[in-house]
């Protein structure tokens, strides 16, 4: 018999092991047939992101795409599109109820960016690879491709065995779990990604850290003259440290700010006939900003990427080392492969760490696992890469992605440990 028992915060499904699906049967031949949809699933959700790539080399190498308007879409993906999908989804999924169900999701992206920049930094020494091996390694996609593969999971019916009866309702959870992982990914990449590249991968002088008006700046500075601000006033020191903020931080902290405070979420994010008087327009319009991000993003990879194929006659290199290509492959698709199941699943076994929510155990497990982040290829136009360095990243980028249907394994063998865990458990959820 199914037992099903509630919790405050989000529905949690606990399935008793009599009535496990197609992964739960021991037959041979029906763990096949769910390998094969697994592979399928995970092919299926890759697929659509290298076709975009592919479109994106098309249209550079028909010349409807120049050099320039590759960089400033590459800026306005990063300055706009980017922030707007942040506050849209940040905004809408993160209130004072959910708050602490997602914790353990901020502490987990938290542990896996750091452990993966230090893996990523011991290997690139120990190998003398190029330093953006280690930006590469470290921020991997933490939304459009798991939110893909978790629906084309659920549509196989291969998520009913955690799921429970409400296969939709598992969708959406795990939905929020991986925007909730992403923003920390993002965050991290914008934040410490460039310092993760040396000088040597820098092609000119970087932005200036210094205000225009400020004593370190040069003849170009603007001719109308600035108060000088007095050493007793704290107002000139705060409004540098808040230009110092990037859209990009910008929009977290407003979003968090709105989702926290209950009339604000409200207003912004309820129906129109229930009070959220700015949601038909104001947070339609930016949420219809952000869904452009993605699609433009990965378009604007396959154009350098064909820009990289034009460099081979260039001086520079533009084909990443292929040592390069194998740890970034080891650390991103095997390493977290085998950490992640391990230590979710201790985690769900001895501590009472994680609520009893099996769909957050298993997008806990595969967060970490998979193909760089598309955004790594703003980022290096953001903090003005060379060429070379630019060519090499959107080649790594283009192969790890055709790659990306090897960690349908990988995903199969977490829903399997949650199965495990659950019998373990005895099927129940905690009171």
């Amino acid at each position: 018999m199914r037992r099903v028992t509630s919790i405050p915060g989000p529905e949690r499904y606990m399935t008793h092991p009599a009535h496990q699906d197609p992964l739960h049967a021991a037959h041979p031949a029906t763990m096949s047939s769910a390998f094969a949809i697994a592979i399928a699933g995970a092919f299926q959700s890759s697929l659509s992101v290298i076709l975009t790539v592919v479109y994106g080399v098309i249209a550079a190498r028909l010349g409807m795409v120049s050099p320039m308007t590759i960089k400033d879409v590459s800026t306005l993906c990063a300055n706009l599109f980017l922030p707007a999908l942040l506050f849209a989804s940040i905004g809408r999924n993160l209130t004072i109820e959910k708050l602490q169900t997602y914790v353990p999701i901020f502490v987990w992206s938290a542990f896996c960016v750091f452990l993966s920049m230090g893996t990523g930094k011991i290997v690139t020494r120990l190998w003398r690879l190029p330093s953006w091996t280690v930006a590469v390694a470290t921020f991997n996609n933490t939304a459009s491709l798991p939110i893909l593969l978790t629906q084309s999971f659920a549509n196989a019916g291969l998520l009913s065995t955690i799921a429970g009866s409400n296969p939709s309702g598992a969708i959406e959870r795990a939905t929020s779990y991986y925007l909730v992982y992403s923003v920390v990914a993002k965050v991290a990449t914008f934040s410490i990604g460039p310092y993760l590249f040396d000088k040597d991968c820098l092609s000119g002088p970087q932005p200036p850290l210094v205000a225009p008006h400020s004593p370190a700046a040069s003849e170009t500075s603007p001719l109308l003259p600035t108060r000088r601000p007095s050493m007793r006033s704290p107002y000139p020191i705060i409004r540098s440290a808040l230009l110092s903020f990037s859209p990009i931080t910008w929009s977290v902290i407003l979003a968090i700010i709105i989702g926290l405070c209950p009339p604000l979420h409200h207003l912004f994010f309820s129906l129109p006939q229930d009070g959220g008087y700015l949601s038909a327009w104001v947070s339609e319009s930016i949420s219809n900003m952000g869904g452009v991000f993605a699609v433009l993003q990965i378009f604007i990879v396959g154009a350098k990427l064909s820009r990289s194929f034009e460099a081979d006659s260039l001086s520079e290199p533009s084909s990443p080392p292929a040592k390069a290509l194998v740890a970034i492959f080891a650390i991103r698709f095997v390493l977290w492969s085998f950490l992640s199941v391990l230590i979710i699943y201790w985690l769900v076994l001895h501590t009472a760490l994680l609520p009893q929510d099996p769909v957050m155990w298993w997008c806990m497990i595969i967060m970490p696992i998979g193909p760089p982040a598309m955004t790594l290829s703003t980022l290096v136009d953001i903090i003005n890469v060379g060429e070379g360095g630019r060519n090499m990243v959107a080649r790594t980028l283009a192969f790890m992605y055709g790659v990306t249907p090897v960690m349908s394994l990988s995903v199969v063998v977490a829903l399997r440990a949650c199965e495990i865990a659950m019998e373990k458990k005895g099927g129940t959820t905690d009171p």
